[in-house]
């Protein structure tokens, strides 16, 4: 009798049989919950549902082992039916937790006003990469950037802040949905950013923020570091829930549309993932509304 394979080998076999269609990201995902799972993904269907319901609480944890599982179970030919009517039952509660966090954070979080005002008290690294966040809605991904003076054309598969005498050129090619939006190219003109850019004399070819040794860091170790010179340690998607919040508020929506650009994601995204009306009372609700007819107006 041939030996049950380890959820780790039926990972593996199920990387190797796809290749450069999955990212590094999504490979280094579900290798940790391969490692995780302290079931094999091929028992049985209520099985995996019942385990996967007695050990974690939150849906969105739930969907994201699904979605390992049912890839694994398709290479392998066993059935996948009831768990993708299991993963397509959790959508409503997760757009419930996702609304209760919005709920949880709309009265805790600073003003548009006390960020901009926090801001121009920084010098240096805090800020231009909060002045990043506050006015291009920039992920942290996207400011991993190559300091250059000159774009060498066969470079595309990295972010590159290009300083030339006073003028500053984001050419972003490495983001979250680059492969939907494509490149992004941002320039900068603002006087004060330039010079803080400046003073910080960074060296031709390096990065923006790096290791001791000038190499870039890895995915992890940067987003701690960002997080951490981040205004009061908000975090990128704190900031632009707050510059959401502030653009709907003026009904400026010709710059949430620039930001659509700039951050590389649909208006859908914007008003459903970062916009902290959206959640379970009816006040904000009919607030959302109101959102989209002026939308539709303007």
């Amino acid at each position: 009798m041939p030996k049950k394979q380890t959820n780790q080998e039926l990972l593996l076999k199920y990387i190797e049989s796809i290749q450069d269609k999955i990212s590094d990201q999504t490979k280094k995902t579900y290798t940790q919950i391969s490692n995780n799972l302290p079931f094999n993904v091929l028992t049985t269907q209520p099985t995996i549902i019942k385990k996967l319901n007695e050990l974690y609480k939150n849906p969105n944890t739930k969907a994201l082992y699904l979605n390992m599982i049912i890839l694994v179970r398709r290479d392998n030919q066993e059935g996948t039916d009831k768990l993708i009517k299991f993963r397509n039952s959790l959508r409503d509660d997760i757009i419930k937790t996702r609304k209760d966090k919005m709920s949880e954070i709309k009265d805790t979080l600073p003003s548009y006003s006390d960020l901009v005002l926090k801001l121009n008290e920084l010098k240096g690294i805090r800020y231009i990469i909060n002045y990043l966040f506050i006015n291009f809605g920039l992920r942290n991904k996207d400011i991993n950037l190559k300091y250059v003076s000159k774009l060498s054309e066969d470079k595309e598969d990295e972010n590159y802040l290009i300083h030339n005498k006073n003028k500053v050129l984001l050419k972003i090619n490495d983001y979250k949905t680059d492969k939907s939006f494509g490149s992004k190219s941002i320039p900068i003109t603002d006087k004060k950013f330039i010079q803080e850019l400046k003073d910080l004399k960074i060296e031709e070819g390096s990065y923006l923020i790096s290791k001791k040794s000038g190499e870039k860091l890895k995915p992890s170790s940067f987003g701690e570091r960002v997080l951490n010179l981040s205004i009061d340690k908000l975090g990128e998607a704190k900031i632009f829930k707050i510059l959401v919040k502030y653009l709907l508020d003026k009904k400026d929506f010709n710059k949430i549309e620039e930001l659509v650009n700039t951050r590389g994601t649909s208006m859908a995204t914007i008003l459903k993932s970062y916009n902290i009306y959206s959640n379970n009372d009816k006040k904000s609700d009919s607030k959302v509304e109101e959102i989209k007819e002026d939308m539709k107006e303007d």
